[in-house]
């Protein structure tokens, strides 16, 4: 089952580019690579552009509302966001030239992991930039899916994990150490279970080989499934 999306983790796409901190700070200090955050229950403040007597483009106040939705980022907050880590973000815009201001100009602290791409942009990008030849909608996407009737959530960290035991396995080895795993996903925690805190269900998916202490393995069930899955 595929999950509509409008929008990827400027980190998935990272992974899946194979982008370096530098490639992004440059795509997006020279405009290639245009970021987007999701807001989520914000007062703001809608405006439009609009002429004034004397021929000057200004934003009019059209509505003040709770805003919850994905807004476009200013090049300069764009920049601060990846240079830094962190920013105070006042201004986002929308298709069709809507600027939305938050909580009355003060804005809303961002970090790193709240930046995302348009699903539209992200594929003009692999298509016109990146040159990755297959479609990012052909990826398959480890963070929710249905798999025996049952719906799979997880975090992008957790994510990767399945995704680099898969790609082991599909290399023909598919036992992995669980200091392979955690280190391939770049992950700080001690064990596997750690990484797989608050998910029970990843033991369905995943696990432990006999006889060898520390090492996991795919259920085969689940491999055959996704290489057949559409």
């Amino acid at each position: 089952m595929r999950i509509g999306r409008d929008a990827y983790e400027l980190a998935e796409l990272a992974e899946r580019w194979n982008l370096s901190a530098a490639d992004i700070r440059s795509l997006v200090g020279r405009g290639i690579l245009a970021l987007s955050v999701r807001i989520v229950a914000q007062p703001a403040l809608l405006s439009v552009q609009d002429e004034n007597m004397e021929g000057e483009i200004v934003w009019v106040p059209t509505e003040e509302k709770v805003f919850s939705g994905l807004g476009d980022l200013l090049l300069q907050d764009a920049f601060k966001l990846v240079r830094t880590g962190e920013a105070r973000v006042a201004d986002l815009f929308l298709p069709g030239s809507t600027l939305v201001t938050l909580r009355g100009g003060e804005g809303i602290t961002l970090s790193h992991v709240d930046l995302l791409v348009r699903y539209e942009h992200a594929e003009q990008m692999q298509r016109d930039v990146i040159g990755v030849p297959s479609r990012l909608s052909d990826a398959f996407d480890f963070r929710l899916f249905v798999y025996n009737e049952t719906e799979f959530a997880f975090t992008f960290p957790q994510a990767r994990a399945l995704g680099f035991v898969l790609k082991q396995t599909q290399g023909g080895a598919p036992d992995q150490h669980y200091t392979q795993i955690l280190n391939a996903v770049g992950s700080s925690c001690q064990r596997l279970s750690s990484l797989f805190s608050r998910k029970p269900y990843w033991t369905r998916l995943v696990k432990k080989t006999s006889g060898r202490r520390g090492w996991y393995y795919l259920d085969p069930d689940f491999v055959i499934w996704h290489s057949t899955t559409g």
